[in-house]
């Protein structure tokens, strides 16, 4: 598989310049493609990067037909959800159905049509890929990999009483926690929120994403209150014209709760809107982190991943 990297937008701060990239992954056979997946990558919108669409992921898609492209967002809080990942998401969305296919057939001799589009997300990145739904051409189908929706919910504002596991780190000091809010500009990359040994508490940002929320405050510092139905599908979600969309959700996700993907499912069904929902039972949030092809695990996914090869052209 050969990848390419592409800036589809710069944002100057003052003397800096961010570029936002976007990594396109081409299938060895390119006469096979036939559409473009656009991925948005997970982070609860502070952490992660485009680098966690991973192999396993690339390579299904690949063999779907698709063109795999993973975006870069600015990470909040030193930027709000709409202005930052929302934004720029969109930015990329935009870019990739109308710039990308040209810049492949010159550079690649790729031949796909933009309007040929999908979206998939994993988490926060799901929410961003059914927000595309309200773009003036939507994408042809969507796949939510446990993603975020129904932000208003008590569910998301709500402290966890459990307590952390036995062994792990106690979280670090609130100045420690505070240098998250001196990184200006916003970065677009940051270490997932686990490690191997699970909430990775060693960096001001992953401390800052852990703390939040298990305090129940995310969203308080990166979603204002009128802003909540411009970063949150949930409206569209009751649209007759939405697209097709999958949904794979984990029964045991403490991150995003399940009831959430079942009303998505339902709203859809309400309207007669294709949708498929694959519940992986005992399954916690990011269980297809580290999958290879052939586990066993990997079902759903690929479920998910033949679907949005079934609306393609449609």
């Amino acid at each position: 598989m050969a990848r390419v990297d592409y800036v589809f937008k710069t944002v100057a701060y003052r003397a800096q310049v961010v570029n936002l990239t976007a990594t396109v992954h081409l299938p060895a056979n390119i006469s096979s493609v036939k559409g473009i997946a656009l991925y948005f990558h997970g982070g609860g919108y502070v952490v992660g990067s485009r680098a966690m669409l991973s192999a396993a992921h690339i390579e299904a898609l690949n063999e779907a037909g698709f063109v795999a492209v993973a975006s870069d967002y600015r990470l909040c809080p030193t930027i709000s959800v709409l202005d930052g990942p929302v934004a720029d998401s969109v930015a990329a969305y935009d870019w990739a159905r109308d710039e990308l296919p040209a810049l492949l057939e010159k550079g690649h001799g790729v031949r796909v049509d933009g309007k040929n589009i999908v979206t998939l997300g994993h988490s926060c990145g799901g929410g961003l890929a059914l927000l595309m739904a309200s773009r003036p051409h939507p994408p042809k189908a969507v796949l939510d990999l446990f993603g975020f929706k129904y932000l208003r919910d008590p569910f998301y504002h709500t402290a966890i009483k459990t307590p952390p596991p036995a062994g792990a780190p106690a979280p670090p000091s609130a100045e420690f926690i505070e240098q998250v809010f001196q990184q200006i500009p916003p970065p677009t990359a940051a270490p997932p929120p686990f490690g191997p040994n699970g909430p990775d508490l060693s960096t001001p940002r992953g401390a800052y994403l852990v703390t939040s929320v298990r305090g129940g405050v995310q969203f308080d510092k990166i979603i204002a209150e009128d802003e909540y139905d411009l970063v949150d599908a949930a409206k569209l979600l009751e649209k007759p014209n939405f697209p097709p969309t999958v949904f794979v959700q984990g029964t045991a996700d403490v991150v995003v709760d399940e009831k959430f993907t079942r009303w998505a499912h339902e709203a859809l069904q309400k309207n007669k809107v294709p949708t498929e929902l694959h519940l992986v039972e005992g399954a916690a949030h990011g269980f297809d982190a580290r999958l290879n092809r052939d586990d066993a695990a990997f079902a759903p996914i690929q479920r998910g991943i033949d679907f949005l090869a079934q609306h393609i052209g449609q």
